[in-house]
């Protein structure tokens, strides 16, 4: 009996001090847990302000409806170049952009690709001249 008696409270004992030093751990784990759910939320919320910043740049529904964003992105290059590579190639030549876009210019971002383009670029030199503006001043916005 007295074995029994000695078992179960060395059993007590050891589940005690386990119980007591997990629950020591579990709150500064906790607090570090909550801290980085905090900064997880301030970067999310601060991405999707900039996502908003870019909804409004003029011409951008214009550059979507148009097939362009099948290949370009603002800031990466997908199958063309990203805009703010074109953007900074162009950026004291809008004239030579308009050449390039009506196919009467070379393109000069990223030459291999120039066959690639081909079927957008008859696409955008039959368009309206203010759709074709409104994609040129999009993409020059893009910095």
């Amino acid at each position: 009996m007295k074995k029994i008696t000695l078992s179960a409270i060395a059993l007590s004992a050891i589940f005690t001090i386990s119980t007591l030093t997990s629950c020591g751990g579990g709150e500064s784990h906790e607090a570090k847990n909550e801290t980085s759910t905090e900064v997880a939320t301030e970067t999310a919320t601060e991405k999707v302000e900039v996502a908003e910043v870019e909804v409004d740049l003029p011409g951008k529904e214009t550059f979507k409806t148009s097939g362009c964003v099948a290949c370009h992105e603002p800031n990466r290059k997908v199958v063309g170049p990203a805009l703010k590579d074109i953007s900074a190639a162009y950026l004291d030549n809008r004239e030579g952009l308009t050449a390039f876009l009506k196919g009467e210019g070379e393109a000069i971002v990223d030459p291999a690709q120039a066959a690639v383009m081909a079927p957008q670029i008859e696409i955008t030199k039959v368009m309206e001249d203010a759709d074709r503006d409104l994609i040129i001043d999009y993409i020059l916005s893009i910095k």
